[in-house]
């Protein structure tokens, strides 16, 4: 009969990749299977050897950067599934029946910018100051949930940062300061009123549609984030 790793030394395997900088226990979880069945396999062959040493023989396999090259891997690829979320929620607003409060936005916000060119100003202090205040809220949310759970996911630390959505607002803002000084001409009224409509429609995606579906993404994400939850 095949040796098994037993519960205690999975304990082990989880302490191991906590111990060799894989905070997100998503990826902690996808090493330690990985980890676990090699040293298995090994005991298949060379069952005189022990736990530890097999382990060192299977983390040596991954080079001298150790789990360094699987993490920014896995970073890489969430990225794309965060993107491709953001994108999906945008394009929302491009049907119906969003899109013709959009399209009613971009009136308004045209108007204002040609007829009364310093509400630009008030409007996006306005608007970073509603995204900052819910990015403060949602790290909050996300620091309570860590504390509650003790462990850490990849997808749900870049949902509840929305970071991108501050830098998205920040951009408009650089861009509006110096499009809009010196009475500027019809097409920069334009260029700035879909800047400011697309990163305000962004901001909302990120800090407010995203977060509320949270759990819904990060299930199709991680199988065992349901059951971590309840």
């Amino acid at each position: 009969m095949h040796k098994r790793v037993n519960a205690e030394q999975i304990d082990q395997l989880y302490t191991f990749t906590r111990q060799h900088f894989v905070e997100y226990y998503d990826l902690q979880t996808e090493l330690v299977d990985h980890l676990a069945n090699a040293i298995e396999t090994q005991w298949q062959t060379h069952p005189q050897f022990n736990f530890d040493d097999a382990l060192q023989i299977e983390f040596k396999k991954f080079g001298i950067y150790g789990f360094s090259d699987v993490v920014a891997e896995r970073q890489k690829a969430l990225s794309k599934r965060y993107t491709k979320l953001i994108t999906l929620y945008l394009k929302e607003f491009f049907k119906l029946p969003r899109i013709i409060l959009t399209i009613a936005l971009c009136v308004v916000t045209y108007k204002l910018f040609k007829f009364f060119p310093p509400v630009y100003m008030p409007l996006i202090l306005i608007l970073e100051s509603f995204s900052f205040y819910r990015v403060v809220k949602l790290k909050k949310i996300y620091k309570l949930k860590t504390a509650a759970t003790g462990k850490r996911w990849l997808l749900e630390e870049m949902i509840y940062r929305g970071g991108s959505a501050m830098a998205v607002a920040g951009m408009a803002i650089q861009l509006m300061q110096f499009a809009l000084k010196d009475n500027p001409n019809q097409i920069f009224i334009v260029l700035m009123t879909i800047v400011f409509v697309l990163s305000l429609m962004h901001s909302y995606v990120v800090l407010y549609i995203i977060p509320a579906k949270a759990t819904e993404h990060l299930s199709a994400a991680y199988p065992g984030y349901k059951w971590e939850k309840l």
